[in-house]
């Protein structure tokens, strides 16, 4: 190729850009050293004691079916056939919000759960804690019995306790729990402290939305839950809010696809929303935004009131702002933020980060009124079940009164509050002043070892239950399985405590539900269990004013706002492990946190402009060892990895909670650093005035960002709106390139109606008429790169969680993976994502080499792999130009079928559908060939062996039917109105590497921006 050809600087990592000695040593090597080995200090033996339910799903059940069942059948039912999967439709909690979803289950096996497409909250798609569920259901280390001062008990000796101790209804009790939205669980609530006179109740959520109710109530008077409604705005602020991820908003799903829609476009013609984010930490909401401007949290405040002073001139409602000057005043970004806002009254959004300071969520809110989007874009719900009390204040109170003696009963419901609560409540040593400590949790934790009673809770998909989507749509949650660990539900523990006596959660739901259906019960509950949904409807809608106290409640927090000076630390939830509750699950620990790429740590992120004043100079260079900082806030120390996040603010350290997790379980034990201890209730987002120093120490990172990289060509094609109007043909490899296709010019002139393929050593296939040709498009501009197509893939296909140490050698097994890329200055790039499958390549370079002929196509197009004929040369890895084959260097199947724990529950796991692999076999994207076979025979059957070509829309591939942003399209390409040939037939439509003429099936639209030029 010509060197005047147009190459665009995209890059993945510091090392990359800086293109050091090391970084080239590394990307040079096609397979990482030591690659035919185990032989560090973690035998092939501990190696499976330690992965514990990450192997679960993993394959390792080798290739038969399960024989181990709840009950076996003496009498096969009606709706059972041997191999045919049943869907029924349920919903999973998640806080206090339900996504509706169908679970997948195998002769009484639930193996996959997908999105309810009648729920709302979901329709249809689900987020990676959805996709992951299902690894913590089948997870060996949750709690297996009842345990009385941790010593083994009943649920029968419990029930015997709650009877004659809580025959004394007079005793101080206070129950705390997690935010739970279920009827059922609200009715037991109100039951306990009506019965019990000197009890009280405490929701507790580490990362909830109190903060954001609080400022409601200021705002407006009373505590209502903020709806925004992403799809019907021309112009969205995010203030340090990440709502596109599910660890920073529990409505993420939802926002996905409304946020898409805003922005889906078909032609130059078409408009799209315009999307502001002001962040701190580089978050994957921010990678999505036209325009980014990184400053500290602490900053947020003043800007927020920069922003209501500029705009009050111009409004009503806003005049405690009015005159207010901070160091933001003159910033260049307020008055163009205005301008636009105030263009779009009505149609435009601001939001703030849950949790940022209740006096913040008041202002945004008196903008969004003042602007008109109350009501339009933005709408306010009264949530029943919500409690009238600042929650994080009646938990500091709570921790006092504990201390001083006062609690004869505490009863926790779900949470672990000895983990997660603010460091400065010391909740572990208020405890042991209680009489009783009575703890229902999915593990035996740090909580559950410090109490009287713990219960081992059952898993959704084993209980029945009940609850409300974010705005309110209710579901019931139906048991797919009976509990493995003889779990009981929360509902059936409330119960016990009430009357002394076991009752079946069924009864408990039915008996709530008779309320919603009183004239034919029956014909209304069968008709919700099938459906998912009980019906269409809301949490009611407020039209909302100005509370009379606002504007001097406004204008006192106003004028007493300022930044922090120095060093800022901020804590956030973790992407993919959240506050701690899924550090055991294998899978999320194993995908790349979508920024950082790193996998099975937490680190202290940080701009190169900080780690260069505080002499960090290793971190995030593409290496694996990298500096430890000792990071100090009010005198408690934590030391962890340091590394560097292109785009971070300045003078901002962020670092996640949820890890250092002790006595968990196999995948969460000592993972990561614990950072709650730096956490109080004074530095609940960000604590300013901390110490940094850099110690002598250095740390392992197991990051993925460097591997299978396609360095030095185009993989990414994207332009701003106006430039995709002025040239609709942007997409084009001439346009990309400013050069001609290689071997154009000898394809004219020799006749040929396409370039001479380097890989055309075989001819052209002919596939037979009757047989549907596969294909898939995935649309660059509505991925936000959330992951949820990886762990969806791991779900459906079996495939291995290997643990850091393989994964830091570039082994991981993904078969999708999600390429993060910059563009830009290092110190503030933007950030683009793309999901990388197997391209299914026509002409594809991995059949060329293959000496065993394992790798080839099929009769509908795919390229297929013969596991039992591979042996392992790795040839076709080696020419795939992609880099999408993953090997299997270990053959850990034999030895977890015969050794470990729980084998017949690791082999319920499994998804009998698809094949298991083996030490040196190849494994890659199979376009999920097991849902097409099912889809093809089906059709054949219902149409008398007409024809074998499912309609458009009957397949869909598991990262398709995953993916919130609905990016992915998947059908066949010989139906002209299938949507996958619509999208193909698309002007911003390009091929991978199309120079190489590999003619691959999977294709992508490239990404449009739509930024202020005033701001470019």
């Amino acid at each position: 190729m010509s060197e005047e050809v147009k190459n665009p600087n995209y890059w993945k990592s510091l090392g990359e850009l800086a293109r050091n000695e090391e970084y080239e040593k590394y990307v040079e090597r096609e397979f990482p050293e030591n690659a035919t080995e185990l032989n560090d200090e973690v035998s092939r033996r501990s190696f499976l004691r330690v992965m514990g339910a990450s192997i679960a799903l993993a394959g390792f059940a080798a290739c038969r079916r399960p024989v181990q069942k709840i009950m076996p059948y003496s009498d096969m039912p009606e709706d059972v056939t041997p191999g045919k999967p049943l869907f029924y439709a349920s919903a999973m909690p998640f806080q206090d919000a339900l996504a509706g979803i169908v679970v997948e289950n195998h002769e009484g096996r639930p193996t996959k759960i997908e999105g309810n497409e009648l729920h709302p909250a979901s329709n249809g798609n689900t987020s990676i804690f959805g996709q992951a569920a299902v690894l913590n259901m089948y997870d060996p280390d949750r709690s297996r019995y009842v345990r009385k001062d941790g010593e083994r008990s009943s649920v029968n000796a419990f029930a015997e306790f709650c009877s004659n101790h809580f025959s004394d209804t007079g005793q101080n009790i206070a129950f705390v729990s997690e935010a739970n939205s279920s009827p059922t669980y609200n009715m037991l609530k109100n039951q306990a402290l009506a019965r019990f006179s000197n009890a009280r109740w405490i929701t507790y959520e580490p990362f909830g939305e109190d903060n954001a109710l609080e400022g409601t109530n200021i705002a407006f008077g009373q505590r209502l839950r903020t709806f925004n409604r992403f799809d019907n705005a021309s112009v969205i602020v995010a203030l340090d809010d990440d709502f596109l991820n599910p660890a920073g908003d529990k409505n993420s799903v939802e926002n996905t696809r409304r946020f898409t829609d805003g922005r889906h476009i078909e032609s130059p013609e078409d408009g799209m929303s315009r999307f502001y984010a002001i962040e701190s930490t580089f978050s994957i909401t921010g990678s999505n935004a036209d325009n980014r401007l990184r400053i500290k949290s602490s900053d947020i405040e003043p800007f927020i009131y920069a922003l209501a002073a500029e705009l009050s001139d111009a409004v009503s409602g806003l005049s405690p702002f009015s005159g207010i000057s901070n160091k933001f005043s003159d910033h260049e970004w307020i008055p163009i933020l205005a301008e636009e806002l105030l263009e779009n009254r009505g149609e435009s959004i601001l939001t703030v980060g849950r949790d940022h300071k209740p006096e913040l969520h008041a202002a945004v809110a008196a903008m969004n009124l003042a602007l008109d989007n109350a009501g339009q874009t933005v709408t306010y719900h009264q949530v029943p079940h919500l409690d009238e009390e600042n929650s994080r204040e009646a938990f500091a109170s709570l921790a006092e009164d504990l201390n001083a003696g006062r609690i004869d009963t505490i009863v926790l419901v779900g949470i672990n509050p000895v983990f997660t609560a603010p460091a400065d409540l010391n909740f572990a040593d208020a405890l042991s002043e209680a009489g009783q400590v009575i703890h229902l949790s999915d593990y035996y934790d740090e909580t559950s070892r410090l109490a009287n009673w713990h219960l081992n809770r059952a898993h959704f998909l084993e209980a029945w239950g009940d609850g409300s989507s974010y705005t309110g749509t209710r579901s019931v949650i139906q048991p797919q399985i009976e509990p493995l660990y003889s779990g009981i539900s929360e509902i059936e523990f409330l119960n016990t405590i009430l009357t002394g006596e076991q009752r079946d959660g069924y009864d408990l739901v039915q008996e709530t539900w008779q309320s919603y259906y009183s004239s034919d019960f029956e014909s209304g509950w069968k008709q919700a269990l099938h459906d998912g949904v009980a019906e269409e409807e809301e949490f009611p809608a407020v039209s909302v004013s100005l509370s009379d106290n606002f504007n001097t409640a406004a204008g006192d927090f106003a004028t007493g706002s300022g930044s922090s000076e120095g060093i800022e630390l901020v804590i956030r939830p973790d992407s993919t492990v959240f506050d701690g509750r899924f550090a055991n699950n294998g899978w999320l620990q194993e995908l790349p946190k979508p920024m950082t790429k790193i996998t099975w740590d937490n680190v202290a992120l940080m701009s190169k402009e900080t780690a260069d004043q505080l002499g960090v100079t290793a971190a995030g260079l593409g290496e694996a060892e990298v500096e430890v900082v000792a990071i100090t806030v009010d005198g408690t120390t934590v030391e962890m990895p340091a590394w560097v996040q292109p785009g971070h603010a300045d003078d901002s350290i962020t670092v996640t909670v949820g890890y250092g997790r002790e006595g968990i379980g196999r995948v969460a034990n000592k993972t990561g650093v614990d950072t709650y201890p730096l956490r109080t209730t004074s530095t609940m987002l960000y604590a300013s005035g901390i110490s940094v120093e850099k110690t002598a120490k250095t740390y392992e990172i197991a990051c993925t960002q460097d591997h299978n990289t396609m360095e030095g060509r185009s993989l990414l094609r994207h332009a701003t709106l106006q430039e995709y109007r002025d040239d609709p043909d942007f997409s084009t490899y001439d346009s990309a390139y400013d050069a001609e296709m290689p071997g154009l010019a000898y394809a004219d002139e020799h006749g040929k109606d396409r370039p001479l393929s380097i890989f055309n050593s075989i001819d052209e296939q002919e596939y037979p008429a009757d047989e549907p040709q596969w294909g898939m498009s995935i649309d660059l501009n509505a991925c936000t790169g959330c992951g949820v197509c990886t762990i969806a893939c791991t779900a459906e296909n079996n495939i291995p969680v290997i643990g850091k140490r393989e994964v830091s050698r570039g082994r991981e097994m993904h078969w999708i993976r999600n390429d993060r890329y910059y563009d830009g200055d290092v110190n503030d790039p933007r950030a683009l994502h793309q999901p990388v499958p197997c391209m299914h390549c026509e002409l594809a370079p991995c059949e060329q080499v293959c000496p065993v002929a394992a790798t080839t196509h099929s009769d509908d197009g795919m390229n297929q792999m013969t596991y039992n004929r591979c042996i392992g040369t790795r040839y076709c890895a080696n020419n795939c130009p992609y880099k999408v084959r993953r090997f299997n260097f270990f053959n850990y199947t034999k030895e977890f079928l015969t050794e470990g724990d729980d084998p017949e529950i690791v082999q319920m796991a499994m998804n009998p559908e698809v094949t298991i692999r083996f030490r040196g076999v190849m494994e890659k994207c199979t376009y999920c060939v097991q849902r097409v076979n099912r889809a093809k025979i089906e059709t054949k059957i219902e149409t008398d062996g007409e024809t074998k070509k499912p309609a458009d829309g009957s397949v869909e591939t598991a990262c398709q039917q995953a993916c919130p942003a609905d990016a992915i399209y998947f059908g066949d390409l010989t139906d002209p109105e299938s949507e996958v040939v619509k999208t193909k037939k698309n002007n911003r439509n390009y091929l991978l590497l199309e120079e190489l003429n590999t003619r691959p099936r999977t294709s992508y639209l490239s990404k449009i921006r739509n930024p202020n030029p005033k701001l470019a």
